[in-house]
């Protein structure tokens, strides 16, 4: 089901901005109907890691927030501050964790759609736990970030952009799942996903042959421009989070299917 990437396929993942990660979420959402359909459960070692990966983010941005919240420079020597260049810590916080936000609603979407159509329960609990997690520390950023009575209002409108669009987007690309498999729970508003999926995807499915998808994508890149401070690299883990989600699409001597839908360049 795995395919390995080599040392010098990896060397993608280490380039990875967080500009991308809306995209690599799009695209996961796009082919998420054939991920889901396979009968082979996910590896123990996939579930495994993915729980341990998002423990230890989860940890991380925790104390990142702490020393944030008391006006301390966060203690993180893993951290790409350096791509950061003048931006507030703070806000360069808060918008990791508002996108990253998106790929893990969309992978723990994914992987309980896997388990009911396959008649089981093996990962919905961990998913949960990992989601709800996630909107913890998404609340707990919001309010350190809102807080903080010195930034500037370019950086106040920055951040309640990011989160307007990340609700959106997240939502008009889970739809087709939380419809298909009850898991209107998951969205950031129930009432306003079942109305994109009215609108936009009842007739026209998301996939990556749809109609739809390349005028989506093309909306999505400019939701989420690396121009408006998203060139910021992503910390480790995340890259690990990223590759462990992708080559899970794999099958078995086979290149992941993204790779032939390689995000722009970074």
């Amino acid at each position: 089901m795995l395919f390995f990437c080599n040392a010098a396929s990896f060397g993608w993942y280490r380039a990875l901005k967080l500009s991308c990660l809306p995209e690599i979420a799009a695209l996961m959402a796009a082919y998420g109907q054939s991920f889901v359909e396979q009968w082979a459960p996910m590896p123990v070692q996939v579930v495994g890691d993915y729980y341990v990966l998002s423990r230890n983010r989860f940890n991380r941005w925790m104390r990142m927030l702490d020393d944030l919240d008391r006006g301390a420079v966060p203690a993180d020597p893993d951290f790409p501050f350096s791509s950061m260049g003048n931006l507030p810590s703070v806000r360069v916080v808060t918008e990791q964790i508002l996108i990253t936000e998106m790929l893990t609603r969309v992978w723990s979407i994914l992987l309980i759609a896997h388990d009911r159509f396959r008649g089981e329960n093996d990962t919905e609990a961990l998913a949960a736990n990992v989601f709800l997690g996630h909107q913890a520390v998404r609340r707990r950023a919001l309010d350190v970030f809102r807080s903080d009575d010195v930034l500037g209002l370019e950086h106040v409108l920055r951040i309640e952009h990011i989160r307007r669009e990340t609700e959106v987007w997240s939502d008009i690309l889970c739809a087709p799942l939380m419809r298909k498999y009850s898991l209107w729970n998951y969205a950031h508003c129930e009432e306003q996903a079942r109305e994109y999926y009215r609108q936009r995807l009842e007739r026209d499915a998301l996939s990556a042959s749809s109609e739809t998808w390349v005028p989506m994508l093309s909306g999505m890149r400019e939701s989420f421009a690396e121009g408006n401070g998203l060139g910021t690299l992503i910390h480790d883990d995340d890259r690990r989070l990223v590759r462990l989600m992708l080559e899970s699409f794999a099958l078995e001597d086979e290149q992941p299917r993204f790779m032939a839908d390689t995000p722009r360049k970074v």
